[in-house]
C-alpha cells in the first residue's frame, strides 16, 4: 500500500518529528543557546553597570576599574568576611566599590589610605586567593581594612599606590 507523502504509518507528519531529531540529536545547540544567553545577560548588566558609572562619575574622571570584583568586608565588621560581587573604582581622589546584588557601597578617600598591599587572610581567615588590602581610616577615625578580589591584584596596588597614596606625598 502507498502511504500519503509526509506522512508516518500512524499519521503524524514527518516534518514534526525530524525538527524534534534533530533537536534530540543536536544537543550542541542547546548548550550554544544557554551558553549566549548567559553571555547577553553579562553584556547587559555590564552595560547598565557602566551606565550608572558614567552618570555618577563621568567617564573623565575614571583611573582604573573592575568588573568582577569580590569585596570581602572591612575588618571592624563584626563576623567572619562576607563576600559580595560588584565593580571597583579608582577615582582621582577616591577608591570605591559597589556591589551589584547587595547594594553595599564603599568609598574610601585617598587621604585616608595608610597602605595597600597583598595578602591571602582577612579577619584571620585564610580565604586562599590574591588579596588586595587597604588599610584606611574609616569615618569613626578607627584604623580599618578592606579586602577585595581583583583581577591583576599586583597592578591594582601600584595603581592605587601611584594615584592616591604617592601623590599625597608629592
Amino acid at each position: 500500500a502507498l502511504k500519503p507523502s509526509g506522512f508516518c504509518n500512524v499519521g503524524v507528519p514527518t516534518e514534526g518529528l525530524k525538527m524534534l531529531d534533530i533537536i534530540k540529536h543536536q544537543q550542541w545547540i542547546v548548550i550554544a543557546l544557554v551558553f549566549f544567553g548567559i553571555l547577553a545577560y553579562i553584556v547587559i548588566i555590564r552595560r547598565r553597570d557602566r551606565k550608572w558609572i558614567d552618570d555618577r562619575f563621568g567617564n573623565p574622571n575614571l583611573q582604573a576599574m573592575s568588573f568582577g570584583v569580590n569585596y570581602f568586608g572591612r575588618a571592624t565588621e563584626p563576623g567572619k568576611p562576607r563576600r559580595s560581587s560588584g565593580f571597583l573604582l579608582l577615582l582621582p581622589d577616591s577608591l570605591f566599590y559597589r556591589s551589584r546584588v547587595k547594594k553595599i557601597e564603599l568609598e574610601i578617600p585617598g587621604s585616608r589610605i595608610a597602605r595597600v598591599y597583598h595578602d591571602r587572610t582577612h579577619k584571620g581567615v585564610d580565604l586562599h586567593m590574591s588579596l588586595v588590602k587597604v588599610d584606611f581610616i574609616n569615618a569613626r577615625d578607627q584604623k580599618d581594612t578592606a579586602a577585595f578580589k581583583v583581577p591583576y591584584p599586583p597592578q591594582w596596588i601600584q595603581a592605587i599606590d601611584n594615584a592616591l597614596i604617592k601623590k599625597r606625598s608629592a
